[in-house]
């Protein structure tokens, strides 16, 4: 009988698919920090140092959310968001995919910059890694009812 309610419960298990975000950022240090914080959260991180590079790897394997840092050379954050939407970039499950910014220097942004960026939120790099989280997780909620 015991083999029996094993075999049921197996067959009863779903695999549960973590969110893929990919973080995108030039410094190393701060991309490899925010990876490990996502990576120890349950979410399936890929992480790339450019917006360039950012694009090809949406291209290749897809995500469910963008995180990058704002200021970078030669593509900044807003620049990659615009293009992100612009090429009408979807999410693994086929919906409009979450775009969040990150900087050191957040202050001076306002909601309606950011809404007409078409970026869904934005935090301070690495101060508070709580509010990180905090912000993924309501995009990614925010992501599937609207």
């Amino acid at each position: 009988m015991r083999g029996l309610v094993v075999a049921r419960s197996a067959a009863r298990r779903v695999e549960v698919r973590r969110p893929r975000v990919l973080i995108v950022d030039d410094l190393g240090y701060a991309r490899d920090a925010l990876a490990e914080l996502l990576r120890s959260a349950g979410y399936d991180v890929a992480a790339v140092g450019s917006g360039a590079e950012a694009l090809d790897a949406l291209e290749q394997h897809g995500a469910d959310l963008v995180l990058s840092d704002i200021y970078m050379p030669r593509m900044t954050g807003w620049e990659l968001a615009h293009e992100v939407r612009a090429r009408g970039v979807r999410n693994t499950r086929g919906l409009p995919i979450c775009i969040g910014l990150y900087s050191a220097l957040l202050s001076g942004f306002s909601r309606e910059q950011l809404t007409r960026a078409e970026v869904d939120f934005a935090v301070t790099k690495l101060t508070d890694p709580d509010a990180v989280l905090d912000a993924i997780e309501r995009a990614l909620a925010w992501s599937e009812v609207r």
